[in-house]
């Protein structure tokens, strides 16, 4: 936020280069604020950049007040506005410039129900005991945030220089606004990706508009006269009103007379979409991406169409994929569209695995009765011969996803087996500060780049990719960016975010970057499916009965289930695999006896602390909390928060296995470092589980 002095200087500084300070006619705010009547009733109303005297802003709420039905008007005025003080005597003194004045009207006159007349305003105005600010009234001043706080709609014109400025102020708020802008502001970086993403669009009134500028402005050669009053007015062609609220001609699909020809419609020189010159041309038979003008806004519906990005300059913002360049010759900018199409419902959702490890994600899917996995590919074989005993419907290929016949095979057999749907979890080494200068093309990333190519060739309905949460945050979203446009350009819509294990009854803090992408439909994320925790307590309390180096790859059951996850855990199981607890040395077992139940490393003396740097050294397991992720080395006493609440050794696979949300009926191979690598580095199954419900929720039939 700006200070009083920088902010003076800012608009001062936006005058003079560009005077942009543009005043509205009453007949422009009426003509656009009576559609929107029933959002007014009950509601507080701001302008926020206009004169309580001045501004017909100000003049139009006060004269609708009642048939709005509003609860309460807020102006404010910025005390340098080039238009202070023309109607009325804005300082009383000296003292009070620099100050801005607010107006805070909670009611007004009824008139019998007819409206005010122009005497009535001005009364109203002048016994509302308009009053001097602190600041100067600047909207990102501290106490016009206070309003702003206070207010349900923001309506206003702001100078055109702050448009941005000011609805980055009303996002961050959650505010609903009207307001006047111009045209070119729909490319802004901080503008477009809310119109991409449906949270902002255009009014019922855009393109030419008449405004009253200051006294000082220049006369032009076009769009510009001298009223009878002397007032100076100027015309734009491109004003627009902007919005958050709902607008009838979203819920309309406009009707397409056109039809594709490939000699009409152009395609760009460096990317995949169609050029189409007017709104009027759009085809109605072309399924692809199409690159129209930006006067689409003002008919968009996104019941009809898709917006997939803008071509501009290629830079300015996330959602600008390139120049829109043809045979070498710059074009106007674009907005890039794409139509709808009905999603086809799916009965059955056929997996192919990339990277699968012990198939943690397939396993989880499978619970949800519409999926199963066809195919799985990873490099590790002991985690493939877990995955195909658990899973052996499934075809599983131990290999290198790099080699050419690896890959063929893989592609081979998932068309056979009628694929529709990948999964996968794809390395990305590559994405690092360093790596950003290439992206997708540093070959560290080739195994992610792989995973892509992949998708590409089986074009199936949906695609799931999971990794770290750092993905998403890594050099400001760059390369999370980079993957996005990758996959918007292969023709799939996305949503992304990061999950924690925990709110899908997981005994476990574990978040994992997701990313739903799919083909027609969009697939929002999963919501949470539990309201409290599972803790360690409900997952392994009834496996505590090992010590150190007890226990056996297969044995009988020897407690009963405590807790209603411990039963979903036990069913469809006659016995316990893999709860067989690490043979410790001495020196960790009498470590681990001087740390007290649910305790750490904060009790061992200094002489037994060693050179170890991590403070969750040596933790023990809380009962009634979650567990911290379990990571490759939760057997090992030392490493992290893995040990047992009580008992004096780290927890047992199984036990890890149960934290991981793997029932008991599934059985991991291998020598013990492969059985702590097969969980360590699984997907938690429940968190599978929930993304493959919601999947099944919006494109199952």
């Amino acid at each position: 936020m700006a200070n009083a002095g920088s902010s003076n200087t800012y608009l001062q500084n936006a005058k003079r280069n560009k005077n942009d300070e543009f005043y509205t006619p009453y007949e422009t705010i009426e003509k656009e604020v009576m559609n929107y009547k029933n959002d007014f009733n009950d509601k507080t109303v701001f302008c926020n950049c206009d004169d309580p005297y001045e501004s017909n802003f100000s003049k139009f709420f006060i004269q609708h007040f009642n048939d709005l039905g509003l609860k309460r008007l807020i102006c404010i005025s910025y005390s340098n506005s080039p238009f202070a003080g023309t109607q009325l005597s804005l300082f009383d003194s000296e003292n009070q410039q620099g100050h801005g004045q607010i107006m805070d009207i909670t009611k007004v006159p009824s008139n019998d129900g007819k409206l005010l007349s122009s005497y009535d305003i001005q009364q109203v105005i002048l016994n509302s005991h308009v009053r001097y600010l602190k600041e100067n009234g600047d909207f990102r001043s501290t106490e016009s945030i206070n309003y702003l706080k206070q207010s349900d709609i923001v309506v206003t014109n702001p100078p055109f220089s702050l448009f941005r400025e000011l609805i980055s102020l009303l996002m961050e708020y959650k505010k609903k606004f009207l307001l006047i802008g111009n045209m070119n502001a729909i490319n802004y970086k901080e503008i477009f990706p809310l119109i991409k993403n449906n949270k902002a669009w255009l009014g019922y009134h855009n393109g030419e508009m008449a405004f009253m500028v200051p006294k000082d402005s220049k006369p032009r050669k076009t769009r510009f006269w001298v009223d009878e009053n002397g007032q100076k007015w100027r015309s734009l062609g491109n004003a627009m009103w902007f919005t958050n609220m709902d607008v009838k001609y979203r819920h309309h699909a406009m009707k397409l007379t056109a039809s594709y020809d490939s000699e009409k419609y152009p395609t760009f020189d460096n990317y995949n979409a169609i050029f189409v010159p007017t709104v009027n041309d759009i085809p109605s038979d072309y399924d692809g991406v199409m690159a129209v003008p930006i006067t689409i806004l003002s008919k968009y519906s996104p019941e009809q169409f898709e917006i997939i990005g803008e071509a501009n300059h290629g830079s300015d913002n996330p959602y600008d994929l390139f120049k829109p360049i043809i045979n070498g010759k710059l074009m106007y900018k674009r907005i890039l569209i794409k139509k709808k199409i009905a999603p086809q419902k799916i009965s059955e959702f056929n997996i192919l695995d990339l990277f699968s490890g012990a198939g943690g994600l397939s396993y989880g899917m499978e619970k949800n009765k519409h999926f199963k996995t066809k195919v799985a590919l990873d490099f590790n074989q002991k985690a493939g011969e877990t995955f195909k005993k658990n899973m052996p419907q499934a075809d599983v290929i131990i290999g290198d996803i790099t080699d050419k016949d690896v890959k063929d095979m893989v592609i081979d057999k998932s068309k056979k087996a009628h694929v529709n749907m990948v999964i996968g979890g794809p390395p990305c080494q590559g994405f690092s500060l360093k790596g950003k200068k290439l992206g997708l093309k540093d070959p560290r990333n080739f195994l992610f780049v792989e995973y892509l190519n992949i998708v590409d060739k089986l074009q199936p309905e949906v695609f799931v990719i999971e990794n770290v949460k750092a993905l998403l945050s890594t050099s400001a979203g760059w390369f999370k960016d980079q993957i996005i446009n990758t996959i918007n350009q292969m023709g799939y819509n996305v949503h992304y975010g990061v999950l924690n294990a925990k709110d899908f009854g997981v005994p476990q803090s574990r978040q994992r970057a997701i990313f739903i992408c799919s083909k027609g439909t969009d697939i929002p994320l999963p919501k949470p499916t539990v309201d409290s925790p599972t803790t360690v307590r409900d997952a392994i309390s009834d496996l505590a009965y090992l010590n150190s180096g007890e226990g056996a790859f297969e044995q009988e059951y020897s407690t009963k289930a405590t807790s209603k996850y411990q039963e979903m855990m036990r069913k469809g199981s006659t016995k316990l695999y893999n709860h067989k607890a690490t043979n410790h040395k001495q020196v960790a077992i009498d470590k681990l006896k001087l740390i007290p139940p649910e305790k750490g490393k904060e009790y061992l003396p200094k002489s037994m602390l060693g050179n170890q740097k991590f403070k969750s050294t040596w933790g023990r397991l809380v009962w009634n909390e979650v567990s911290p992720t379990i990571d490759t080395r939760f057997d090992a006493a030392s490493n992290g928060k893995n040990n047992h609440p009580f008992l004096n050794r780290a927890i047992t696979p199984r036990e890890a296995a149960r934290i991981q949300s793997f029932d008991d009926k599934f059985i991991f191979y291998g020598s013990k470092v492969y059985v702590r690598q097969q969980i360590g580095n699984a997907v938690p199954p429940l968190l599978a589980k929930a993304i493959a419900d919601q999947i099944n929720k919006v494109i199952g039939s």
